[in-house]
């Protein structure tokens, strides 16, 4: 029964990234046609896409590795969304803060992705807190280079009170902050089979 069992898992797992592959190579295809039709470079695509694959096939994997997995797909499916915005609008200078997207905040995106899709709220919880840092320390960082920097050409006498809000903003989001749960352990789940309750 086990091994029977075995079988219809692994069938259905080389079903799936058959699908995955064929999904995959075909809009890559159409990245490239339609590019060359548009004339607009669409390389962050062959990022994004293999990212969003990736949290499809965590989800089939146990719960250990699929968090992990989804993890990682959410930080490479976010590193080719910030590279297409950064072509899009051809300002590159942005990763002095974008990269608050992609840790903690990506990471809190996969978590809580997963966490939400397998009814684990302890794991959705610790994402969620992930994320909130994540897009304060975003908005720190991005008051601080644009308006006091001054990277963009924006205007500077702004910058000081904006800097402030910001700050403000960020103190809230971390208003009952419970540093236990930001600190998730994979061995909780590791050991405890059973949804969270």
């Amino acid at each position: 029964m086990k091994q029977q069992s075995n079988k219809q898992k692994l069938h259905a797992t080389i079903g799936i990234l058959g699908k995955i592959t064929i999904l995959t190579g075909a809009l890559l295809l159409f990245d490239t046609l339609l590019g060359t039709l548009l004339s607009v470079d669409l390389w962050p695509f062959r990022i994004i896409v293999p990212g969003v694959a990736l949290f499809f096939i965590a989800l089939f994997m146990d719960e250990k590795n699929g968090v992990v997995w989804s993890i990682i797909s959410s930080v490479t499916t976010m590193t080719g969304l910030i590279f297409w915005v950064n072509v899009m609008i051809s300002y590159r200078a942005s990763w002095a803060y974008t990269w608050t997207l992609i840790y903690p905040t990506a990471v809190g995106l996969g978590m809580l992705a997963y966490g939400a899709l397998k009814t684990k709220p302890k794991l959705s919880r610790a994402g969620w807190n992930h994320i909130k840092i994540g897009l304060g320390l975003f908005g720190v960082f991005a008051v601080f280079f644009e308006f006091i920097v001054g990277l963009g050409g924006f205007a500077l006498e702004f910058g000081w009170p904006l800097l402030l809000i910001s700050l403000g903003l960020f103190a809230f989001t971390l208003s009952g902050f419970d540093i236990k749960q930001y600190r998730f352990s994979f061995k909780e789940t590791d050991h405890d089979p059973s949804p969270d309750k």
